[in-house]
């Protein structure tokens, strides 16, 4: 019984599914007749294609106004959205000036290196042994600066290796207004050397006659200018570096100070200045200016010995 109504089922189900197809095959065969016959006699639509001009443009010329100034001032001009650079001033106010930077003068190219001096004369008198009453078998005591080394002597002898002779000797007695007796020995020498009669007083240090000038430069701490001089031109002293040329017009012992005049080129003018040891800028290499020892260098009691001279 259950076989019977599987193949009624079955058969009933292949009927309609060629009753279907049937039915299809129909359908698309009208719709193809349909669509030929149209497309062959119907016509298209709408009015012939026709091309539309395109109408020519012109360049118009537009006046855009001047810029006004702004609140903040006249000087705040600007004709687009975006303002200008803004800078903040030392007083804390906007402002468009970019800030300047003042230029630098000129250096003087050159400083003191230590104060103008007088160089001690290469022989000293340290005093004397002997019977003051027998001043012609005293010893002088001379000191040699040169060789560093003392030098006996006596009156009316000479020294060939320190190139010295003892011409006269004496010895002076002074009271004091404390009743204090200072005995001095006086000796006057011939310098073989030069051929000159110096007057040598013990106590006080004699010095040569030429200042000693010495000057470094600020651009090169190796240039050096060493000047001894004696009796200062009117015109001055010319001297130079490798980077200008100066004219040295005076010299104060006594303030230990010089005036120096940079002379003019084309480009800069000439320039006056007084300089001193405290006053000159530092040189630019420091341990360079500390490792080189001054020439002719001198104490400190030969500088405060000096400075009584004057």
């Amino acid at each position: 019984m259950k076989n019977f109504y599987d193949k009624l089922l079955l058969g009933i189900a292949g009927m309609v599914l060629i009753g279907g197809a049937v039915l299809y095959v129909l359908k698309s065969g009208a719709i193809g007749d349909q669509g030929q016959g149209s497309g062959a006699s119907s016509p298209a639509s709408g009015d012939a294609y026709q091309p539309i001009s395109i109408p020519e443009s012109t360049a118009a010329d537009a006046i855009w106004p001047e810029p006004i100034p702004q609140a903040s001032g006249e000087e705040w001009l600007y004709d687009v959205f975006t303002p200008p650079k803004i800078y903040v001033d030392r007083q804390g106010n906007f402002t468009f000036i970019p800030p300047t930077l003042p230029i630098p003068p000129e250096p003087f190219g050159i400083y003191l290196a230590k104060a103008p001096s007088k160089e001690p004369y290469r022989i000293q008198i340290q005093g004397f042994s002997g019977d003051r009453k027998k001043l012609e078998e005293c010893v002088v005591f001379l000191f040699d600066n040169e060789r560093q080394s003392r030098v006996f002597i006596s009156l009316g002898e000479e020294n060939a290796e320190s190139e010295v002779k003892v011409l006269d000797f004496e010895i002076q007695r002074i009271t004091g207004d404390d009743n204090v007796v200072e005995v001095t020995a006086i000796a006057t020498i011939e310098d073989l050397r030069s051929g000159e009669k110096v007057k040598l007083i013990d106590g006080k240090t004699l010095y040569n006659d030429e200042i000693q000038v010495v000057f470094r430069s600020e651009e090169d701490p190796e240039v050096l200018i060493e000047l001894s001089v004696i009796t200062l031109p009117e015109e001055g002293l010319p001297f130079q570096t490798p980077y200008a040329k100066y004219r040295l017009r005076g010299i104060s012992l006594e303030d230990n100070t010089v005036i120096v005049e940079k002379i003019a080129t084309e480009e800069t003018e000439s320039e006056i200045l007084t300089l001193s040891p405290e006053s000159s800028n530092a040189p630019l290499n420091p341990q360079l200016e500390e490792n080189t020892p001054a020439p002719g260098g001198e104490s400190d009691a030969e500088t405060s010995g000096f400075d009584s001279l004057f």
